[in-house]
């Protein structure tokens, strides 16, 4: 019997993050609203590659390359954006204590 789950594949492990994610941007909405968006971007980019992840095992049967060089390509994305919105982030913190 599959559960549940099972039908995520190999991406059940990561689907918290995304929404542990979404969460913290819903509690910044107000106070860093420019954070907030960023993080929500950051996760729309997580949910594409961990697309791109699961459908790959189904997809390679028919395309021997399949998608998971998308899954690699969109982390380092997701990451370079998240370090992107930290950085607007502190370099906005530095203006403002001026």
């Amino acid at each position: 019997m599959i559960s549940d789950w099972e039908f995520l594949g190999s991406i059940r492990g990561y689907v918290p993050v995304p929404i542990l994610i979404l969460i913290y941007a819903y509690l910044l909405r107000r106070k860093l609203s420019d954070v907030a968006r960023g993080l929500t971007i950051g996760v729309g980019i997580l949910v594409a590659s961990m697309g791109a992840r699961w459908a790959d095992e189904p997809l390679c049967h028919m395309h021997p390359v399949g998608t998971h060089f998308l899954w690699h390509i969109l982390n380092a994305v997701m990451l370079a954006w998240m370090i992107e919105v930290y950085h607007r982030h502190m370099l906005a913190g530095k203006r403002a204590k001026r």
